[in-house]
């Protein structure tokens, strides 16, 4: 990813992070007996597309910095930064291409059209009209399916679709979201995040509720993975994200 960054002069605190994605892709890969060659590809590729989300999202935000940093729209032109997202999306897609699994990389595909859809909705949707339900259809869509693909990976690659690996890969991507609301709070005002959704309905607690609602969904996760018996893989992975609420 630093060697891409390169290429394209993206400065490197644009791609650095967790990289909760490639972890979560990894485990899976291992689950199912991927090599690693193929593990390592995937979890580049998730990650890929996540920075060329990020590029996308501060175009459209009209944003200056992020992490600490300016944009690649504020080094750049706006032009090139579309240009650079675009490479970087779809190198991500050529790469996949390469394990030569059709079932992962249509995965993939359908996953970028709803990371694109869910910007599409919130950027479309005036803040006032953003509901509860609303919010957590945009967030599934641009965040929640990217982790929800990563918990995956390791069964789409090995020829099959993991319902449990799935759906507790979609409840960490909406608790890994709320969560991010939570902590930006103050930053975030006039943004239809949930606790802003809740503190406009006149909730008592918005920080509280929305607190609440990352609980379920870990809950969730952690209920997915008991069913499909996967739980003591995510461990390490679960215990950081509740460790984001204590």
């Amino acid at each position: 990813m630093e060697e891409m960054a390169r290429w394209l002069d993206i400065p490197v605190y644009l791609i650095k992070g967790k990289r909760l994605r490639a972890i979560a892709s990894d485990i899976s890969c291992g689950i199912f007996g991927i090599d690693e060659g193929t593990a390592v590809l995937s979890g580049y590729a998730l990650e890929m597309i996540h920075a060329a989300s990020l590029i996308h999202d501060d175009i459209v935000d009209e944003a200056n910095t992020r992490r600490g940093g300016r944009t690649l729209n504020d080094i750049f032109s706006i032009r090139r930064a579309v240009l650079v997202g675009d490479l970087v999306f779809t190198k991500a897609l050529s790469e996949v291409a390469k394990v030569d699994v059709p079932l992962y990389l249509s995965a993939m595909s359908e996953t970028v059209y709803k990371m694109s859809y869910g910007q599409y909705v919130e950027d479309v949707t005036p803040p006032d009209r953003f509901d509860e339900h609303l919010y957590l259809d945009v967030i599934y869509n641009k965040t929640a399916s990217l982790y929800e693909l990563a918990f995956v990976s390791g069964s789409l690659i090995a020829g099959e679709d993991n319902p449990f690996l799935r759906e507790a890969g979609k409840s960490f991507g909406m608790a890994f979201q709320i969560l991010d609301d939570r902590d930006d709070y103050d930053e975030d005002v006039g943004k239809p995040t949930l606790p802003h959704i809740y503190e406009k309905m006149g909730h008592p607690d918005p920080i509280g509720a929305t607190l609440e609602m990352a609980k379920r969904y870990l809950e969730r996760v952690e209920w997915e993975l008991e069913r499909g018996g996967f739980r003591g893989y995510f461990g390490e992975l679960l215990d950081y994200m509740w460790g984001r609420i204590r």
